[in-house]
C-alpha cells in the first residue's frame, strides 16, 4: 500500500511541474538583426536618405559651320549649359589647336527654341574669327558651369570643321584706254582683302613665216606673255594700271598673289 501512495504522488507532482508556463521574455528583446539584409529595424535609425551628390549636367550644342570670308572664319553654332540657368554659354574658339576668341551664345536661334522650348531663342554664337589663307582646322570648346561640389569633367568639345582659304580671283579684266603711241590702261576689279599683289599677264600674237611643200610660203601665229606687277591695294574695289602694248596684245590675265598662294586666273581677249 505504501509503495502506491508513493508512486501516486510523483506522478500527481509531475503533471504540476508540466503545467508550469514559462512567461515570455521582456519587451526589450533585440530584433533578428540579420533578416532580411538590410534589415529594417536595424538601419541607420530610420533618419531621411541623405541628399544626391551635386553633380554636372552635359552640355549641349555643336559649331554647325565654318566658312572663310577673307583673312578670317565665319563661325556658328549653338550651345546650352543647363547648369548655368538663363546665363548665356560661353564658348572659346581655337585655329589649329590656338585660341583665337571668346565668344557669347546668345545670338537669336528659333531651330535650338523649338528643340528647347524652356531655354529660349538666344542661344546661338555666329561671329568672325582671324584666319588666314590654307587648309586649316577649326573647333569650338564650350566652358561648363559646374555645379559646387561636383566632380569637374572639363570643358566639352562642340565639335571641329576644317576650311581652305583660298584667294578670290579678280574680276572683269578689260583695256580702259590705249593711245597711240602704246599706252594703255588696263583695268579689273579686286575681289580679295589678302593680295599682297596682282600678277597681269599681256599675251601678245606674232607670225612667223613658213614653207609649205604644196602652197608655199605661209605664216603661222605664236605667242608671247609679258608680265607686269600691280601694287596691292585695301579693300576691294577698281584696280587700274599702266603699261605698253601693241594692236597685236590680243589677252590679258589678272591673277591675286599672296606669298605662295595664288588666286584663279581670270582672263579677258581673243586668243
Amino acid at each position: 500500500m505504501q509503495r502506491h501512495l508513493l508512486r501516486a504522488g510523483a506522478v500527481a507532482l509531475a503533471g504540476l511541474l508540466g503545467a508550469v508556463v514559462i512567461p515570455a521574455g521582456p519587451a526589450g528583446a533585440e530584433p533578428m538583426c540579420d533578416r532580411p539584409v538590410p534589415p529594417p529595424a536595424c538601419g541607420d535609425g530610420g533618419g531621411d536618405d541623405p541628399p544626391p551628390a551635386p553633380r554636372d549636367i552635359p552640355v549641349h550644342g555643336t559649331l554647325d559651320a565654318v566658312t572663310y570670308v577673307g583673312n578670317a572664319v565665319r563661325v556658328s553654332g549653338w550651345g546650352i549649359d543647363r547648369d548655368s540657368g538663363s546665363a548665356p554659354l560661353v564658348v572659346d574658339i581655337y585655329l589649329d589647336g590656338a585660341w583665337k576668341r571668346t565668344l557669347t551664345a546668345d545670338t537669336y536661334r528659333q531651330d535650338v527654341a523649338d528643340a528647347y522650348p524652356s531655354y529660349g531663342a538666344y542661344r546661338g554664337f555666329d561671329a568672325t574669327v582671324p584666319a588666314g589663307l590654307g587648309t586649316h582646322q577649326v573647333c569650338a570648346w564650350a566652358i561648363s558651369v559646374v555645379p559646387a561640389g561636383a566632380p569637374n569633367p572639363g570643358n566639352p568639345s562642340l565639335g571641329c570643321r576644317t576650311y581652305t582659304g583660298v584667294l578670290a580671283a579678280p574680276g572683269n579684266p578689260r583695256t580702259i584706254s590705249r593711245a597711240q603711241d602704246g599706252t594703255t590702261v588696263l583695268g579689273f576689279k579686286d575681289n580679295s582683302v589678302e593680295e599682297t599683289s596682282f600678277r597681269v599677264t599681256i599675251t601678245r600674237q606674232y607670225w612667223e613665216p613658213y614653207t609649205d611643200p604644196r602652197w608655199g610660203q605661209l605664216y603661222r601665229a605664236y605667242y608671247v606673255d609679258r608680265q607686269i606687277t600691280v601694287p596691292a591695294q585695301a579693300g576691294t574695289d577698281e584696280v587700274t594700271a599702266t603699261t605698253q602694248t601693241s594692236g597685236s596684245d590680243c589677252r590679258t590675265t589678272v591673277t591675286a598673289v599672296s606669298g605662295s598662294f595664288q588666286s584663279a586666273p581670270v582672263s579677258a581677249g581673243w586668243c
